[in-house]
């Protein structure tokens, strides 16, 4: 069932009109058969004045109160929920380029693939979108602060290297530190110009990309309430297997897919937590962050439904009284 709410509530206290025009009506209806009770002879009564007016007369009637209530209805500026294309927005992607990212579990390796995917992510965006790049190993650096010129940024994440080590809240200080000022929102829910047409309100989201947890660097839960304080969600992929190794120091080692901390981050920041295991799944799961980023929740005004309907019964009630009696009168 559509949910219908208002813009102007107040305005609704004008339905109190049409209630009045009914008991009006009603009232009027019993005045006419006791006028005629009080000054026609009783024998002569059946003959002035029926037991009842004609159905059609109350029907115009109802037509035209319901008409009445449309109106007002659309007074207050009614809206259901939609969506709308976001106009503007910073987009943080944060991959992380430790050791254990050599690994070909997913082809050609985890950090290829999701180089890859991320180019394609970002060609997805609206060209008036700012895109960012966040290197994650042990000292995360912004490889190329937040821009709308997305050919360059696709060059470089061409530049990313594996090296040791892996800080993920360190990762979301530096993404959050290099947004844009006003690129987060500023206002509360329900307040404010940027609530009332959430296309145009500044918004900023962080992708993180990784295969485990951190080894260094600020915990992942001061980074948690620094991105909740800020009001940017993180949401977060896990890419690769439980079963996959790296060669290290002429070492073979192990480096499985750790996604706990990662589905921690994205709980805690309002952002959404997935799982690719392969090339395919991480395309799909950049195609799912590319429309909840492009894509925002809004009202959708419908006031011009109501008036339309409401202008087509009134002059139904209007056009049907004159044809009966002459007059746009129903008493």
């Amino acid at each position: 069932m559509l949910a219908l709410d208002f813009a102007s509530p107040d305005r609704l206290w004008l339905l109190a009109g049409a209630a009045a025009l009914a008991v009006a009506y009603t009232v009027m209806q019993f005045r006419r058969r006791r006028d005629a009770a009080k000054f026609a002879d009783p024998a002569l009564l059946p003959f002035l004045v029926s037991g009842r007016a004609p159905w059609w007369r109350h029907a115009v009637a109802a037509v035209f109160a319901v008409g009445l209530v449309l109106a007002t209805v659309a007074a207050a500026q009614p809206t259901v929920p939609g969506t709308a294309e976001r106009q503007q927005a910073t987009v943080i992607v944060a991959i992380d380029t430790s050791d254990s990212m050599k690994a070909t579990d997913v082809s050609p390796s985890r950090l290829a693939a999701a180089v890859s995917e991320a180019k394609s992510f970002i060609e997805g965006l609206p060209s008036t979108f700012s895109v960012g790049i966040v290197s994650v190993d042990s000292n995360p650096k912004v490889v190329v602060a937040p821009s709308t010129d997305h050919q360059a940024v696709e060059v470089a994440l061409d530049r990313l290297a594996t090296s040791p080590g892996t800080a993920l809240g360190e990762a979301i200080f530096t993404a959050l530190n290099a947004l844009p000022a006003g690129s987060t929102p500023t206002t509360t829910p329900g307040s404010g110009s940027a609530a009332a047409n959430p296309a145009k309100a500044p918004a900023a989201r962080i992708v993180l990309l990784s295969d485990g947890k951190s080894t260094t660097g600020r915990s992942d839960q001061e980074a948690i309430a620094a991105a909740k304080a800020a009001q940017v969600p993180v949401s977060t992929i896990a890419i690769g297997t439980a079963h996959a190794s790296v060669q290290s120091a002429g070492q073979t080692v192990d480096v499985p897919v750790d996604a706990t901390a990662l589905q921690a981050i994205a709980k805690g920041t309002d952002g959404k937590f997935f799982q690719a295991a392969s090339a395919d799944q991480l395309r799909a799961v950049y195609a799912d962050i590319n429309s909840e980023v492009t894509v925002v929740a809004t009202d959708k005004g419908v006031a011009e439904w109501f008036a339309a309907a409401a202008l087509l019964l009134l002059l139904v009630a209007s056009v049907t009284s004159m044809l009966r009696t002459g007059r746009v009168v129903w008493t």
